[in-house]
């Protein structure tokens, strides 16, 4: 990236902070031009302190007359306890205005890093399906993760900079009040510094992208082995994932070591120039200006002090560099989010109650918009309401992408979906979202109590609401075989229960939320003939109360239907109508 898009992102950066935090920051500012102000005060403080214990000026000149004027007019004696006292209570001051300084800058970096972590989270709920399986889950953990976390310390450190940087012009000011010539030599020195050490700033943004990337591939791996662990270990490819983690740490460690070498470089440079501007400055003063001891003292205070404060603010101004490739990445995952959002409806979407049924009418869709392979082709399907339709079909005919665009998740290429005659699309596509209950292939189950888990679903469900639906899934009875029954914790994806358990409890879940259409999508695949027999005998409950749409690759399913629709290479045949 160039440097005028470094700084244009820099300026991004310092824009959104500001907007979305409001007056605060300007608060901020005002208590971070006291604190300079506050501290500034405490060091001219010293000059009557050098008067009273005789290193002061023979006649009163320049700042020290001022000053004199000053103390006068406040009408406290000048003497030694006094000058103390009003000492301490300016650096108490100093010290209390800095803690309320430190708070504020903390609540304004968590409260801007707050917003992106929210704002972010928001948009990706509402990317469009298929844009969203498209994005690489680990990128989105990164950027949630890791982003977001460097965006928040560098904030915190960038409001500290601003405040190092008005105690530093107070410095100055301060010290070109007491002498201008040897003010500007010991400025002009420090600008020396900074240009010198100008290539460390760049090579700090370099390794802020570099750092990003790389953990962007460790989340990468972590996420393929945590999903796909049972597949590494049944093949015996753990050392696979084990030698590309630990390069890229490894690669992380690298980038780490080198960015503190650039922070300790600084460091080293400033004090060393330090030492160096110290002594020039020393010099120059004493031989060539003459400078009256008592000013040359403060002078050297101040510029003793500004020397860290500078190595202080570089190193933060490099982490912030270091930064920056973060928040362009979080940027540009905001924008791939809102770019591929939903429209959203005004209103609360009402659940939609099915009359006639819904419709496919020449459904054509394709995942690569470019290719002209289509997944499915021409499709002219109706489930009727109050139907049990079941859908066949091997493994890749289409009948999951059929499931996606039966609740709207998926929009057709071509063609269209009907429910009750109107286009599945617009305020209706909400609604109708909240008019299924859908039961996947694999049970999604938190790690919260039967309770919770069920509510999920229809949070204003009551307990006897709960127990009913347990009923008509068959899983009331070994529910209550649990001691806690529904406070009954399932474990990390319902790791405490069977398979079949699992599957009852998410089918007692999608009928507790009273589903216009109920959509079971190779819901029995995975279990056993017993626990098969068991969702059967429940759905067969169900035939004629509900519309039932039931997708599977197994003809044992049959039994229970009014009609079967076979999906096989992306077509639709429609084979019968079963009477039992």
């Amino acid at each position: 990236m160039t440097d005028y898009n470094k700084k244009r992102l820099f300026l991004t950066y310092l824009k959104d902070l500001f907007h979305q935090s409001g007056a605060k920051p300007y608060i901020a500012i005002a208590v971070l031009i006291g604190m300079g102000l506050t501290q500034g005060v405490g060091l001219l403080m010293l000059i009557p302190f050098l008067q009273l214990i005789g290193i002061g000026y023979s006649a009163p000149e320049g700042i020290v007359a001022t000053i004199g004027k000053v103390w006068g007019f406040t009408g406290l004696p000048l003497n030694l306890p006094v000058v103390l006292a009003v000492y301490v209570a300016i650096v108490s001051l100093y010290a209390i205005t800095q803690r309320w300084s430190t708070i504020l800058n903390s609540e304004l970096s968590h409260a801007f890093t707050r917003r992106l972590r929210d704002d972010l989270f928001t948009s990706m709920t509402r990317v469009q399906w298929l844009r969203f399986i498209q994005i690489r889950a680990s990128d989105i953990n990164h950027v949630m993760t890791s982003n977001l976390a460097s965006i928040d310390n560098a904030t915190y450190g960038l409001f500290a900079l601003i405040s190092q940087i008005f105690v530093a012009f107070v410095h100055i000011g301060i010290a070109m009040a007491l002498s201008l010539t040897l003010s500007c030599v010991a400025i002009g020195s420090s600008v020396l510094l900074l240009l010198i050490l100008r290539p460390l700033n760049r090579r700090s943004y370099e390794l802020g992208e570099e750092w990003r990337q790389t953990m962007s591939g460790l989340f990468g791996v972590l996420m393929d082995h945590l999903s796909g662990m049972k597949v590494a270990r049944s093949f015996g490819a753990e050392e696979r994932h084990i030698r590309s983690f630990c390069s890229l740490s490894g690669n992380l460690e690298r980038q780490a070591n080198r960015f503190a070498g650039i922070l300790s470089s600084t460091g080293m440079y400033y004090e060393i120039g330090g030492v160096i501007v110290v002594s020039v400055f020393f010099l120059v003063g004493i031989q060539v200006l003459q400078i009256p001891v008592s000013t040359l003292l403060i002078m050297l205070f101040l510029f003793a002090s500004l020397v860290p404060m500078f190595s202080w603010m570089q190193r933060t101004w490099q982490g912030t560099l270091n930064m920056l490739p973060a928040y362009r990445a979080t940027l540009e995952m905001m924008d791939k989010f809102r770019s591929a959002g939903e429209p959203q409806i005004s209103g609360q979407a009402i659940p939609v109650e099915l009359f006639k049924g819904v419709e496919f009418q020449n459904v054509s869709f394709r995942y690569d918009k470019e290719s002209q392979t289509f997944v499915l082709h021409d499709l002219d399907v109706m489930i009727r309401a109050r139907e049990t339709t079941v859908i066949l079909g091997p493994s890749g005919g289409g009948k999951s992408t059929f499931a996606d665009l039966l609740t709207g998740l998926l929009t057709p290429d071509r063609g269209s979906v009907l429910v009750d005659g109107k286009p599945l699309e617009g305020d209706l596509l909400h609604s109708w979202r909240r008019s299924v209950g859908y039961v996947p292939q694999e049970s999604l189950l938190f790690h919260e109590t039967l309770k919770e888990n069920m509510l999920w679903a229809s949070p204003e469900s009551s307990e006897e609401d709960i127990w009913d639906a347990l009923r008509m899934a068959s899983a009331d009875e070994f529910v209550r075989g649990f001691p806690d029954r529904l406070l009954t914790v399932v474990g990390d994806r319902g790791v405490r229960m069977s398979g079949g358990q699992r599957q009852r409890i998410s089918l007692a879940r999608a009928l507790l939320r009273r589903p216009t259409l109920l959509l079971l999508d190779e819901a029995t695949s995975n279990l056993d003939s017993t626990n098969e027999h068991r969702i059967i005998e429940a759905l067969r409950e169900l035939r004629g109360k509900m519309t039932v749409v039931f997708i599977s690759h197994r003809k044992s399913v049959v039994e229970i239907s009014d009609r079967v629709v076979t999906i096989e290479g992306g077509r639709a045949f429609e084979e019968s109508t079963i009477q039992n």
